[in-house]
């Protein structure tokens, strides 16, 4: 009697302790969603930017050197001109664990006043896989739908320093993430601009990734400039925002790091938690899930209002350094 008492006890105790970690993976951290509509707080056009959303996922998956990337990439441009930027393209070949690759990065210029210039920064390829067919929504195609917007709101000319929209490729890893297999086009860059003597030009660099989840919780860049950071942060807070950009940290490797490793101020405005909770993002990040209906305008919506406006206080501190 007392072994079968002895058992049911233990059964008990270890379907509490599983029922707790289930609440716990799905709940702990558990985001809210973005309201379905928001009131635009600038110029910026969160609903516009999801239909380009739409046309870029219509490309398929867009692995660095596809055809997909390739249609991608004349879009982008294309839309680029059609709001009146001066557009160049940064082609090289990067040597990946699957052979060489042709890669190109895009910069769009929005021509300053002042001599200087600020980046804004994100990837516009998807992950490569061949088991199943990744369209990237959210990683990769948001910030790229977010910073087509973003050009048509800036115009070809802006006060201040010129505002370089930089769309990188080969962020994604190949095989695995290592040094050598990442962030192919931000390293390139840099390498380019050193050589070409203009990486003294940049004075700041403010990379998007992954904005568009509808459940969005943004956390500070661990090693980000303090100031850079309290300026985007105090933004998000004065425009009533301050749920989606949350207090904690993390530290994660993406493009704005080979612009910090030359001692450039830079800073990761990234949601790396896609969907509601931990257990969603596993079910998400990276997966055939990454899909349209799981990015929101008005995520969109909420990062573009919040950057369109930190731009300036921006500026005012880099006239103080």
């Amino acid at each position: 009697m007392r072994m079968v008492f002895f058992t049911g006890l233990m059964l008990f105790a270890v379907m509490l302790l599983g029922a707790l970690f289930i609440y716990q993976t799905v709940h702990v951290n558990a985001a809210s969603r973005v309201p379905d509509t928001l009131e635009p707080q600038s110029p910026f056009d969160g609903p516009r930017a999801y239909q380009d959303l739409e046309i870029v996922v219509g490309f398929g998956p867009r692995p660095s050197g596809s055809e997909a990337l390739e249609e991608c990439r004349a879009y982008i441009i294309g839309e680029l001109e059609k709001a009146g930027l001066e557009v160049h393209q940064h082609a090289f070949k990067a040597d990946t664990p699957l052979g060489p690759k042709p890669m190109v990065n895009i910069v769009g210029v929005v021509e300053g006043t002042e001599p200087g210039i600020i980046i804004l920064g994100n990837h516009y390829e998807t992950k490569y896989y061949t088991d199943f067919e990744f369209v990237g929504a959210n990683d990769g195609g948001s910030t790229t739908a977010w910073m087509i917007e973003m050009a048509r709101v800036m115009g070809p000319t802006r006060e201040g320093r010129s505002l370089w929209l930089l769309f990188f490729d080969g962020e994604e890893a190949f095989v695995e993430w290592t040094e050598e297999d990442s962030l192919y086009g931000s390293r390139e860059f840099v390498e380019y601009l050193e050589q070409a003597g203009r990486l003294v030009d940049v004075h700041a660099m403010i990379n998007v990734d992954m904005i568009g989840d509808c459940y969005l919780t943004i956390t500070r860049d661990r090693g980000a400039p303090s100031w850079l950071e309290a300026i985007i942060w105090d933004q998000a807070k004065e425009l009533g925002y301050g749920q989606y950009f949350l207090p904690t940290s993390k530290l994660i490797s993406d493009d704005h790091i080979p612009f910090r490793r030359r001692g450039i101020p830079a800073i990761n405005i990234i949601d790396f938690m896609y969907g509601g909770s931990p257990l969603e993002h596993r079910r998400n990040w990276h997966t055939e899930r990454d899909t349209i209906d799981r990015v929101c305008a008005s995520s969109l919506q909420i990062v573009g209002d919040v950057i369109y406006h930190a731009l300036p206080k921006v500026e005012a501190q880099l006239a103080l350094e």
